[in-house]
C-alpha cells in the first residue's frame, strides 16, 4: 500500500511544481526550475519515501512500511482522529505528546498523506537532526536541501507565501536546552513573516512552546482501555496471542492504567510474552526491559543462545547500559555517531570497572541483542526510544553515592535547562530513590518554590513568581484592560508539581481581572513601536506579561498578593508535614540499625 501513496505523493509533486513555475516570475522561476529539476526532484521524492520506512521496538531487526504498522485509534485528539492537516483547522499546529505516545510516528503519518492530497509539498525535519549553528530559518533552508532541494532566501519567501508546502517539525522537546527559547522566538517570528506557511510542530508538553499563541495546541490522548485492546488485537494477529494480555489489562487496573501510550503496550505485551510477570509500578515495569530484550530473540529458538562478542554477564551488561544511558543523556543526545558511541562506551565501561578496549564489540552486542540501540543510518545510532535511556539513566543515578545524589539534586533545583533535560528521569527517580528524591529534591525545591524564610514564612519575590507562572507568559488585553486570554509559559512547577503551578497562576489572574485601569494606562502610554509590536491580528493585545509587570512597578505589589494567597493554602503545611515525616524515618532507622 505505501508504494501506491508514494506513487501518488510523487505525482502530485510533479504537478505542484508546475504550478509554483507559472505563479513565478524572472529569477524565482529559473531559481525554482533549477531546484526543483528532474534529478533533484528524483531525490527529493525518494526521501519522502523513505519518511515512511521505519523500525520498531516490535521488529527492531527490519524496517517495515508505516502505513502496514501504524494504528489510527492509538493517536486521538480528545476522542477524535485527525488524519488530514485540514482537520486541525489552522495553518500553525502544535502537536503535544507525553513520551511513547507516537508522536513522531503520527508526525510521519500525516506528511506521507499530506501527498497523497496534491495540495502541499510535505517537507519532514527532525529537530534533533539541526545543528543550531545559525538561524532557524537558514537550518530549515540547509535540512531542505539535504532532502535533495537548494534553496535561497528568495526561494524560501517564495514557497513559504506560496502556500504550497507543509513543515512537518518533529520534537521540539530534543531542541538543545540551552537553544530552546530562541528556536521558540524565531519559530514564531518564521510564522509571522510567513502567516499562511503551513507548520505542524510535536513536542512533549511543557518543553517551551507553550507560551506561543501563534500555535494552536492539540494534545495527544491517553490510551482508553478499549483502544488498548483494539491495539493488541491490531499487534498480533492470532486470537491466542491477543487473548491473555487483554485479558489482563481488563481485570488489572494499575496495568490498564499504565499501558496509556502504543510504547509502553508494547514493551508490555513483549515482556509479558517473554516472562508472563505483571509489574506493580512503572519503574518495575522498565526494570525488566533490558533482561527481556536480553534473551528475547535467543528464547525464540529452543537451544538457542547469542553469542555476546564482549563477554559480559547479564549483571555488567545492563550496568554498562545504565551508564552509557546517563553519559548520552548528559549530552542531550538520543541519536549519536560511531565514534561518539564509541566515546560513550569507553567511559562507561570505565565507571563500572569493565575491560578496556571492548567498544566495538559492545556495539554489535547492545544493537545485535537487546535492540534497545539501533542503527539509524550509515554511521548512527539511536535508543529505540528516548524514555527507555531516561530510566536507565535515572537507574544509574540511583547506584550514585548520596553526595553525588545531592549534588545532582541541587543542579536540577536551581537550573532550568538542567531540570527540562532530567525532568523524566526524576519521574523514574521517585519510584526507584524515593528517600533520596524526597529529602534532597522534592522537599527542597517546594520549600524553594514557597520562599519559605527562617520562620517558615511564606516570602515569595518576584523572580520566584516567574518561575511559578513562566517568565515568556503573555497576557491578551483589549483596549480598555480586559483580559481576554493567558498565555502561560512552561515552567518547572507546571511539569513537576501542577497544584502550585495551577494555583500561581490562577491567583495571578485573578489579580490582574482587578487591575484593569493599569493594564489600559500601560497601553496609552507605552511606546509606539511597542504598541505596534503588542497589536494583534484580531485588534487585541498581547502583551509578555513581565514587560507589564515591570513596567507598571507592581512586582512588590503582585509578588506579596501570590504570598499571602499562598498563606492561606494549605501547600506550607504539606511541606513541612512531608519534612517532618522524613525526620522521622530517619530517626527510626537510626535507632534500628546497629550501625
Amino acid at each position: 500500500m505505501i508504494d501506491d501513496i508514494i506513487k501518488t505523493v510523487t505525482g502530485g509533486l510533479d504537478g505542484l511544481v508546475d504550478e509554483l513555475l507559472k505563479s513565478a516570475t524572472g529569477k524565482v522561476k529559473e531559481k525554482i526550475s533549477e531546484a526543483f529539476a528532474i534529478s533533484k526532484l528524483k531525490s527529493f521524492k525518494e526521501n519522502i519515501e523513505r519518511i515512511g520506512q521505519v523500525k520498531t521496538i516490535l521488529n527492531p531487526d527490519s524496517i517495515v512500511n508505516l502505513n502496514e504498522i501504524f494504528f489510527n485509534e492509538a493517536v486521538l485528539f480528545d476522542g477524535e482522529q485527525i488524519k488530514s492537516f485540514s482537520q486541525f483547522g489552522s495553518k500553525q499546529v502544535l502537536v503535544e505528546g507525553g513520551p511513547g505516545q507516537g508522536k513522531s510516528l503520527y508526525l510521519r503519518k500525516l506528511c506521507i498523506s499530506e501527498g497523497t492530497g496534491n495540495s502541499f509539498i510535505p517537507i519532514f525535519i527532525e529537530f534533533r537532526n539541526l545543528k543550531y549553528q545559525k538561524k532557524l530559518k537558514e537550518e530549515l533552508m540547509e535540512a531542505i536541501e539535504d532532502l535533495g532541494v537548494k534553496l535561497d532566501n528568495s526561494l524560501f519567501d517564495f514557497l513559504a507565501k506560496s502556500e504550497k508546502i507543509i513543515l512537518f517539525l518533529d520534537g521540539f522537546d530534543e531542541v538543545p536546552n540551552s537553544e530552546r527559547a530562541q528556536v521558540a522566538r524565531e519559530l514564531e517570528t518564521i510564522v509571522r513573516t510567513y502567516p499562511g506557511l503551513s507548520i505542524v510542530v510535536s513536542s512533549r508538553p511543557d518543553s517551551g512552546m507553550g507560551s506561543s499563541f501563534y500555535f494552536e495546541k492539540r494534545k495527544i490522548s491517553p490510551m482508553l482501555l478499549d483502544t488498548q485492546k483494539n491495539f493488541v488485537n491490531y499487534l498480533y494477529k492470532t486470537d491466542k496471542q491477543s487473548e491473555s494480555i487483554n485479558s489482563i489489562l481488563s481485570n488489572s487496573i494499575f496495568i490498564s492504567e499504565v499501558t496509556t501510550t502504543p510504547l509502553l503496550l508494547t514493551l508490555f505485551t513483549i515482556t509479558y510474552n517473554a516472562r508472563q510477570f505483571k509489574p506493580d509500578s512503572l519503574a518495575e515495569f522498565y526494570s525488566l526491559i533490558f533482561p527481556t530484550m536480553l534473551y528475547r530473540h535467543d528464547r525464540m529458538k529452543i537451544g538457542f543462545e547469542r553469542e555476546r562478542k564482549a563477554g559480559l554477564t547479564d549483571y555488567q551488561m545492563q550496568r554498562l547500559f545504565d551508564s552509557l544511558s546517563f553519559l548520552s543523556l548528559n549530552d542531550n543526545n538520543t541519536r549519536f555517531s560511531t565514534f561518539l558511541f564509541q566515546s560513550y562506551l569507553e567511559k562507561a565501561a570505565t565507571l563500572e570497572r569493565l575491560p578496556e578496549n571492548i567498544e566495538d564489540l559492545l556495539i554489535e552486542d547492545i544493537t545485535n541483542i537487546t535492540a534497545l540501540i539501533v542503527r539509524d543510518g550509515f554511521d548512527e545510532f539511536s535508543f529505540t526510544h528516548k524514555s527507555i535511556q531516561e530510566y536507565f539513566a535515572s537507574v544509574f543515578i540511583s547506584r550514585l553515592s548520596e553526595d553525588r545524589k545531592i549534588g545532582f539534586y541541587d543542579l536540577v533545583i536551581n537550573d532550568f535547562n538542567a531540570f527540562r533535560k532530567w525532568q523524566n528521569t526524576l519521574a523514574f527517580l521517585d519510584t526507584i530513590d524515593e528517600r533520596n528524591y524526597i529529602k534532597y529534591f522534592l522537599i527542597p525545591y517546594k520549600k524553594k518554590a514557597l520562599c519559605l524564610d527562617e520562620k517558615s514564612k511564606i516570602n515569595i519575590n518576584y523572580s520566584s513568581l516567574m518561575k511559578l507562572i513562566g517568565s515568556d507568559s503573555k497576557v491578551r488585553v483589549d483596549e480598555t484592560g480586559d483580559i481576554k486570554d493567558i498565555y502561560w509559559g512552561d515552567t518547572l512547577s507546571s511539569v513537576l508539581y501542577v497544584n502550585y503551578s495551577e494555583f500561581a497562576k490562577n491567583s495571578i489572574r485573578n489579580y490582574l481581572v482587578n487591575k484593569k485601569s493599569i493594564i489600559a494606562e500601560f497601553l496609552s502610554y507605552c511606546d509606539v513601536s511597542d504598541y505596534i509590536e503588542f497589536q494583534n491580528l484580531d485588534g487585541d493585545f498581547v502583551i509578555l506579561l513581565d514587560k507589564l509587570i515591570r513596567e507598571s512597578k507592581i512586582q512588590k505589589e503582585v509578588s506579596k498578593y501570590l504570598s499571602m494567597e499562598f498563606e492561606k493554602s494549605t501547600f506550607k503545611s504539606e511541606v513541612l508535614d512531608m519534612e517532618t515525616e522524613l525526620c522521622i524515618s530517619d530517626r527510626a532507622t537510626d535507632s534500628i540499625l546497629p550501625f
